[in-house]
Order: C-alpha cells, then sequence, then structure tokens
C-alpha cells in the first residue's frame, strides 16, 4: 500500500486503499441485506402460519359437520358465553357427543362418551369470533377468517 519515491519518502498508494475500502463497505451492504431479508422471511413465515391456522379452525370444524351429515347428529346451544356446536354420534347409537365451543380465545373440543366419560377439552385453534347457526339445511359457521355454510343432506336437522 505505501511504497518510497526517489526522495525517500513514503508515498500512498490510493488505488489500493480505494479497492480495501470498496471491499468493506460492500461487506457491509451484504451483512445488512442478510439481517434484513432474514428478519422479512421469519414476518413472511409467521404470518403464513397464522392465516393457515385462521383457515384451518374454520375447515376443520366444516369437516366435521360434512363427516356427521345425519339426521337429527348436529345441535346447536346457545348458551350465554357463545354457542356450542353439537356433534352426536352419527351412527344413531349415541356412543359419544362431540362439543365445539369458543373459550378465553381459543375453539375448544371436548368428546363425551355414552356413558358420561369426558376427554380433557383440547384447543383446536386461536380465533375470537364463533358462531354456529342451522337454517333449514343450511349449517353457518363464522370465525375471524369469515362464514362458511354448509349444506346438509339430511332430511331433519335440529336447531
Amino acid at each position: 500500500m505505501d511504497r518510497r519515491s526517489e526522495n525517500g519518502r513514503r508515498e500512498i498508494d490510493y488505488a489500493s486503499l480505494f479497492v480495501v475500502a470498496l471491499f468493506a463497505i460492500m461487506l457491509v451492504g451484504i451483512m445488512a441485506l442478510s439481517a434484513i431479508s432474514g428478519s422479512l422471511f421469519d414476518s413472511i413465515t409467521e404470518n403464513r402460519s397464522a392465516n393457515m391456522n385462521r383457515r384451518g379452525a374454520l375447515s376443520y370444524i366444516a369437516s366435521k359437520i360434512m363427516a356427521c351429515d345425519e339426521t337429527g347428529s348436529l345441535q346447536v346451544e346457545h348458551a350465554q358465553d357463545g354457542d356450542i356446536l353439537m356433534i352426536l354420534d352419527p351412527s344413531g347409537e349415541k356412543q359419544y357427543q362431540t362439543r365445539i365451543w369458543l373459550e378465553d380465545g381459543f375453539l375448544m373440543e371436548s368428546i363425551t362418551s355414552g356413558q358420561g366419560i369426558s376427554l380433557d377439552p383440547v384447543k383446536i385453534a386461536r380465533t375470537q369470533l364463533f358462531q354456529v347457526s342451522i337454517d333449514q339445511n343450511i349449517v353457518s359457521v363464522t370465525t375471524d377468517d369469515g362464514v362458511r355454510r354448509i349444506y346438509l343432506h339430511a332430511k331433519e336437522v335440529s336447531a
């Protein structure tokens, strides 16, 4: 980087110094870009996961309802704390009952057997809104993600 001139004094090679400075600036830029892109990727992944969970709650309930599309297997109880969706054993033997409700910002599910044995409630998904209504053969389920209407093929539905 430095060399001696004809009179013995040291001279600085500015071209080499410029190359080193340019390299340092590029290195700092690449490191900053990597840090920004890493945090952006984390943010996108977190939002995507939360969106999938919200949609998953509505899809989960809809698939449970469609799987139990039998006469009298669905009931909605309108309690003071909110709606409770009750899915009775579709075989008609009343061996078990599934209850889905909203509690403390989570959609909860509990299964009770015909002998009265109840499993601990399980958190299905995070949501602030859960409403269920049955109008003739159409079940409307509302969560934070939106409304889903399911047509029931059963002839009689309990409201």
